[in-house]
């Protein structure tokens, strides 16, 4: 707290609360049937007397809005480090590869549970981050060139390792189509499927993530001006670097293990925030935690509103919006 009021920035963030807790309000009441504020006001203090209401609110609508929230903050902060630690504006779990190999991890466990009866305590999670970490180092070992991470290498390898995982899904999704038929859905992206237990898990992911950076903020600035800076200052570098990495790595995978692949939403909203306040971590951390938050809840808005009652796998929506600025912030970086 602190910081922020170093910084001059409470208000802002005061701000950015009130609005989150205010959207939530709103999508929460928005839908195929239309609920007053007052009555979701009402559930939230167990005062609603209408049991129809206070089941759609309170199990249906809030764990999808609040789940949207986390889900968008956990990928908005990781993007935001990893662009940090690698130097790099494009860096983003989806082009690295994080999610394409999480996701494979979690089919593969689906596919053994389904199959062989394999069951094991966080199994869908251990597998998604497993996968996660190995596409993260492949794509990280190919691209480098030296000391240094060229834009064009960090995309084509991402890329190249994107299709390979995902090709590798899809083949496990054909061979056992009648266990994972319902798995193509999944693998768009959908936070439908959240109920309160998977957001006390996004939940604690997050509050992980965020104090573990947190921690390292000071570190973490001055890596992000240059390896030689960082030695100069006492920091070993690579040590901190795959240290954040790892912690980065874990977040996403857990997140994809719950809502699927959400791709764009850690390369635009970190490059947003840093274009308006700045590269200081701890700031532009804080504030792509609430508005990756709420940008992935507007997305779910739109993709569940928009053909209703078909609903939209919400990472068509953040593709759609993220896929321009990639190729504005690709073109900006090749003039710099």
């Amino acid at each position: 707290m602190k910081i922020i009021q170093k910084q001059g920035e409470a208000p802002l963030v005061l701000f950015l609360i009130i609005s989150s807790f205010i959207l939530i309000l709103l999508f929460t009441s928005f839908g195929s049937v239309k609920v007053p504020v007052k009555d979701i006001f009402a559930s939230l203090i167990g005062k609603n007397s209408n049991d129809i209401y206070k089941n759609l609110i309170l199990n249906i609508r809030l764990p999808r809005v609040v789940g949207s929230f986390l889900v968008g903050s956990i990928l908005a902060v990781s993007g935001n480090v990893l662009q940090l630690v690698v130097q790099n504006p494009l860096a983003d779990p989806y082009i690295l590869g994080i999610s394409s190999g999480a996701s494979f991890g979690a089919v593969l466990y689906t596919a053994l549970g389904s199959i062989y009866g394999l069951s094991l305590f966080l199994g869908l999670e251990t597998f998604s981050f497993i996968f996660g970490l190995l596409a993260t180092f492949i794509v990280l070992v190919l691209a480098q060139q030296g000391k240094k991470l060229p834009v064009l290498s960090l995309i084509l390898s991402g890329v190249i390792i994107s299709f390979l995982f995902n090709s590798f899904t899809t083949l496990f999704t054909v061979m056992y189509w009648r266990n994972l038929i319902h798995v193509n859905i999944w693998l768009m992206g959908s936070t439908g499927d959240l109920i309160w237990s998977d957001n006390f898990k996004l939940f604690f992911t997050l509050i992980i993530q965020f104090i573990l950076v947190l921690l390292f903020s000071k570190q973490l600035n001055v890596l992000s001006m240059g390896d030689n800076m960082a030695v100069f200052s006492g920091i070993n570098p690579d040590r901190l670097k795959l240290f954040l990495i790892v912690i980065n790595v874990f977040a996403v995978s857990f997140t994809v293990s719950q809502v699927g692949i959400i791709g764009f939403v850690g390369l635009i909203i970190p490059h947003i925030v840093r274009m308006v306040k700045g590269p200081y971590s701890f700031i532009s951390n804080l504030y792509s935690l609430f508005i990756g938050g709420m940008f992935l809840m507007s997305a779910d808005f739109v993709s569940r509103t928009l053909f209703a009652p078909t609903e939209l796998p919400i990472g068509v929506v953040t593709s759609i919006v993220g896929a321009p600025i990639f190729i504005f912030v690709m073109r900006r970086k090749e003039r710099i």
